[in-house]
């Protein structure tokens, strides 16, 4: 125990000796002044960007030669930056929603159906269908010019044509189901090529 009271003891002379010297304390003083400058100029500056742009004085306790120091509240930056951009910085800029991705096309019997039947009974993809139209040149008829061969007498009549819009309907999705599009293939560069 006598030993840890001996290095107290020297701790403290040292302490008295310092505090006892003249020389020592004007360094000491400099020291809490510039530290303390730095640390209010950065509270100043971080705190207050747009406030008031007056000096601070500080006063060190070093002694009768001591001044006032004075230190600047805002340092102007090395590049000056407009108010309006130095608002835009202090935001954070909400990013950009991503563009949704284009659908793809739709496929499929609802897609094609409309496109053959207006090419198949009238030429174009977007006309409306004839579900009584007859080819002159073959057997086919109807809004599909279905073929009497391929037609084969169902729903009990002889060409697509005598049978109701709906009759055709069915026929031509069940062909779609089974061929897809094989069926309609010499009026394909109709109806794969328009946009409607």
């Amino acid at each position: 125990m006598g030993g840890r009271t001996a290095g107290f003891g020297r701790a403290l002379r040292a302490g008295a000796w310092f505090s006892a010297s003249p020389r020592a304390q004007r360094l000491a003083a400099a020291h809490i002044v510039v530290v303390l400058g730095v640390a209010l100029t950065a509270v100043a500056v971080h705190q207050h960007p747009d406030g008031p742009r007056e000096p601070l004085a500080l006063a060190a306790a070093a002694g009768p030669s001591s001044a006032p120091v004075l230190l600047a509240a805002d340092p102007a930056p090395a590049h000056p930056i407009p108010p309006a951009a130095s608002r835009s910085a202090a935001k954070p800029r909400p990013k950009p929603k991503p563009k949704p991705k284009p659908k793809a096309p739709p496929r499929g019997w609802e897609f094609w159906s409309a496109r053959i039947r207006g090419c198949e009974s009238h030429g174009r993809p977007d006309a409306p269908p004839d579900y009584k139209a007859k080819n002159p040149g073959s057997s086919a008829s109807g809004a599909y010019q279905i073929l009497d061969t391929t037609w084969q007498g169902r729903y009990g009549v002889s060409h697509a044509s005598d049978a109701t819009p709906d009759q055709q309907e069915a026929v031509a999705a069940d062909l779609y189901r089974r061929h897809g599009t094989a069926d309609w293939m010499a009026s394909a560069a109709c109806w794969r090529s328009a946009k409607l």
